[in-house]
């Protein structure tokens, strides 16, 4: 599952994580980053890799339970653009359906 981690540094990371008794395994960390919007007005969220001179494209890290501040589930539009940049590319459109007319037709 995706999940927005905020370290004891202050980081944060979006990734997808497994939770383990001990540690939280974060796979494909990306650090959320703040960037000024082309127009110079408002702002906008980039991602950059959260470990920049790994090895390899694929990184999976153990991170002790207590570096974790919290973990909470992030909005709709970062989740999709982390899926976009470093996953499976879906997205999930915001759609809503109205089952109840559907129903009554």
């Amino acid at each position: 599952m995706i999940r927005l981690v905020r370290t004891r540094s202050g980081e944060d990371v979006v990734a997808e994580i497994e939770e383990n008794e001990d540690t939280v395994t974060l796979e494909n960390p990306a650090q959320l980053m703040p960037m000024g919007s082309p127009t110079g007005q408002g702002m906008q969220m980039g991602f950059a890799p959260w470990i920049p001179f790994a090895g390899t494209a694929k990184v999976k890290v153990d991170i002790p339970r207590d570096y974790i501040v919290f973990i909470i589930e992030p909005a709709k539009d970062i989740v999709n653009n982390y899926r976009q940049a470093f996953g499976s590319g879906i997205v999930v459109p915001d759609v809503q359906v109205d089952t109840q007319s559907l129903l009554t037709e």
